[in-house]
């Protein structure tokens, strides 16, 4: 709970709240003081979520009417939800009910744990997904269903009124994964290849993890075939899943062994909580210290090698952006630290040094129904020489203030490879 912030900060803000809760504080106000508690945990995948009776009263509340983009200081409508309002598809939102987008963003950020260390960028991912800023506007910062909205040009000042916009019981929503999660493409223009990985999470996709394996031996197999030189490995939203697989992936590219992780702790075993998930640990797995308790047995504590088969020894060029999270994090944390590749895009949506994940405890408070999931084991990446208070900074930032067509991470990288360019480090 303290790798990011103090207990002294914790224990304020316990005081202040408990303080502020009486036998007339509603559910959505208590979802609420409970979310600040979260967002100081600043561990994404430590989630608070409201109550399946709160979820069902928002669905019944009239939303912000749009979906959009978000970066650290701008809200930008991608879609409107209503057809009369259609016109202000494209434009820049200067402000929402007098608050400017960067108060909003940090009002929400402050008040919700979709987040992890001093990094925003998986958050503003999160809330440019479909309904999630229209849900977490209503939940953090005003239930209001009439938004006075300032919009960039000529369109000045107007009155809009929300809209039923939740068909499902769920927040965050994520876009349905890519089936099958791996793609290839060949590029004879740029003498190069694609591979589009959008999660390793094969659970999610009913993709074996020897699918994934064999489809990864097939696509260099292709590209050697092929005599490419300049590979471009796009993680953009990969939100994470087994880092074996990222793993597999880095075995042809790295030029020597590599481990993922230097160490796995838990600071407790212990979890005798009612109404919550109940695990065993094997004691052979893991050593007790007076610090905690340390995995000394695990797979993903092995350490790997590379491929000699099909290794790929030409350039890595790798796009990145705020839904860059969890194992896709670590790889490229992973990537960074040993100079695998070019990074071009986004901050990832992780941390540098940590990853926190396997075996979540999931609990339902008894009374407000609020349900809290958090992880039992804290990750240490075999990472160095990066902030790790932040997530993997890239080579080369591409920012995404305004909406386009274009893709500017891939076409950065195709002026990349044509003039021959790498980063300084």
């Amino acid at each position: 709970m303290y790798r990011f912030t103090p207990k002294k900060r914790f224990d304020i803000v316990f005081d202040s709240i408990e303080q502020q809760i009486t036998n007339t504080t509603n559910q959505l106000d208590y979802f609420r003081l409970l979310s600040k508690i979260e967002s100081l945990v600043r561990e994404g995948h430590t989630y608070l979520r409201p109550s399946k009776s709160l979820l069902q009263q928002v669905q019944r509340q009239k939303l912000f009417p749009f979906h959009v983009l978000l970066n650290d200081k701008t809200i930008s409508v991608k879609k409107s939800l209503e057809e009369k309002n259609k016109t202000y598809e494209g434009l820049e939102v200067y402000s929402i009910n007098g608050k400017k987008p960067e108060e909003i963003i940090k009002q929400i950020a402050n008040s919700t744990g979709l987040k992890s260390g001093y990094n925003n960028s998986g958050l503003l991912n999160i809330l440019s997904v479909e309904n999630n800023f229209a849900v977490a506007y209503y939940y953090f910062v005003d239930t209001t269903s009439i938004f006075q909205i300032e919009f960039e040009g000529d369109k000045g000042s107007v009155n809009v009124h929300g809209s039923n916009v939740l068909s499902k019981e769920i927040f965050p929503q994520f876009p349905k994964e890519a089936k099958p999660p791996i793609k290839l493409q060949i590029e004879s223009k740029n003498e190069s290849a694609i591979i589009k990985i959008t999660t390793f999470a094969y659970w999610k996709v009913s993709f074996s993890k020897n699918e994934y394996v064999n489809t990864f031996a097939n696509y260099f197999s292709e590209i050697k075939k092929a005599g490419i030189e300049n590979l471009i490995i796009d993680v953009r939203d990969n939100r994470g899943g087994e880092e074996l697989l990222a793993a597999e992936l880095l075995t042809y590219l790295m030029s020597s062994e590599f481990k993922i992780y230097k160490s796995i702790k838990a600071k407790t075993l212990d979890f005798d909580l009612p109404n919550a998930t109940q695990f065993h640990f094997p004691k052979k797995d893991y050593l007790k210290t007076d610090s905690g308790y340390f995995k000394i047995k695990d797979e993903v504590l092995v350490t790997f090698s590379p491929k000699i088969t099909n290794h790929f020894n030409g350039k890595v060029y790798v796009l990145s952006n705020g839904g860059s999270r969890s194992a896709t994090n670590t790889m490229l944390s992973l990537i960074r630290t040993y100079s695998v590749g070019t990074i071009i895009g986004q901050e990832s949506g992780g941390v540098y040094e940590d990853v926190d994940g396997r075996k979540s405890i999931n609990l339902t408070l008894p009374f407000s129904g609020i349900q809290l999931s958090f992880p039992v084991w804290s990750f240490k990446v075999n990472s160095s020489n990066g902030d790790r208070l932040r997530g993997v900074i890239p080579d080369y930032i591409v920012t995404t203030s305004r909406l386009s067509n274009k893709d500017s991470e891939l076409e950065l990288a195709y002026k990349l490879m044509r003039e021959g360019q790498s980063p300084d480090r």
